[in-house]
């Protein structure tokens, strides 16, 4: 039988812990959290979004205990019991094979989308017609579909889908053949790449029956499968605290890109292309442009004063501090409570190292 769109679950991955917006993103509020568009948090938008054509007890966020304090405090409307909680993180293939196995268990191989809840959408009726597509595709086709989206630059961190003949369009939207997936290529490559229509960014959005998704654990991961299906079992009954905590520990630690996606074919995947307005804000670099009318605007939020300031992304979430920049061009200046971070704004991938420099010297408490 045909799986309705209305009867779609939606996995929103919300586990990551942000490192490259530090010091406004921590262990304990991580980024996808922080108000840090318009006062919204980008988990908050994606709900908006989703919900804008799904019912709330079709989402289940996928996240780690820590964070379903700020789950409940900003999504009230989200069911508790819907919240699938990571005893610890262990990548991306791990929670995605959580989801598939516990929403398995709960609906019996139900139809499930995979989104992340750190990315930026402009437009949300394409990404509603995508999902909807993608849905039937799956259906029809008994394959994943993943959602791709053509690069607007040669990024060297995202990931490429390449893709073949077109086997589909409606209603504006296109379904491709899968080619192969490439991952963070060099930059003469991803030159290329967005000379031509055949590559698309791999932004991590793919649907997928339950069961498929296990069965290409099986295959592909099996360690990572054996403690699914334990957790699978347990699941429900009073043993699931116990066997999750056992049992999730021993799921290899890795990205659901090269755990599953890096061996899918044409016989298993099909890619929509969808104009969605997407980027993702890893850095505060990405925020900035994201933000920005013209590229030289200044993105100010707190209490600052600016002058003859250019090209400068300004943030303060102290009420009892202001900021003064005077005459400064091209920086990221982020104040908190107990630090500051100031960096060239094409430097701040390299804020990872900060947090490695923090973890060495066991300033625990400023991550």
């Amino acid at each position: 039988m045909s799986k309705k769109t209305q009867d779609l679950k939606i996995a929103l991955f919300c586990g990551g812990s942000g490192t490259r917006m530090w010091p406004m993103s921590r262990k304990d509020l991580p980024k996808q959290f922080q108000p840090l568009i318009n006062n919204q948090s980008t988990f908050e938008m994606m709900v908006n979004r989703l919900t804008s054509k799904f019912p709330n007890q079709n989402i289940f966020p996928v996240t780690t205990r820590d964070n379903v304090q700020w789950i409940v405090k900003l999504t009230p409307e989200i069911p508790l019991e819907n919240i699938i909680v990571e005893p610890q993180m262990r990548d991306t293939a791990a929670a995605v094979g959580l989801a598939a196995a516990v929403l398995d268990k709960k609906f019996n191989n139900p139809n499930v989308l995979g989104v992340w809840s750190d990315h930026v959408v402009k437009n949300e009726k394409e990404f509603i017609k995508a999902i909807e597509l993608a849905n039937s595709a799956a259906n029809e086709l008994n394959k994943i579909v993943e959602i791709g989206v053509s690069p607007t630059f040669p990024s060297i961190a995202l990931g490429y889908l390449k893709v073949g003949k077109m086997l589909k369009k409606s209603d504006g939207l296109a379904i491709f053949e899968f080619d192969s997936q490439i991952e963070k290529p060099d930059f003469q490559d991803a030159k290329k790449f967005i000379r031509s229509w055949e590559y698309l960014w791999h932004i991590g959005y793919a649907l997928w029956s339950a069961q498929k998704m296990l069965s290409l654990f099986e295959k592909h991961f099996k360690k990572g499968y054996d403690s699914l299906i334990k957790i699978q079992k347990a699941w429900g009954t009073e043993n699931q605290e116990k066997i999750l905590k056992e049992e999730y520990e021993k799921i290899p630690k890795n990205s659901i890109d090269f755990a599953v996606n890096s061996h899918l074919t044409g016989e298993n995947q099909v890619v929509i292309s969808a104009d969605l307005g997407w980027r993702d804000v890893g850095t505060w670099n990405e925020l900035k442009d994201e933000m920005a009318a013209k590229p030289n605007d200044n993105i100010v939020q707190g209490d600052v004063f600016n002058l003859d300031v250019k090209d400068c992304l300004v943030y303060s979430s102290s009420d009892k501090k202001i900021i003064a920049a005077i005459g400064v061009e091209g920086l990221v200046i982020v104040d908190t409570e107990d630090a500051l971070l100031i960096c060239p704004k094409d430097r701040t991938q390299d804020v990872k190292k900060i947090i490695e420099e923090l973890r060495n010297k066991k300033k625990d408490e400023y991550l």
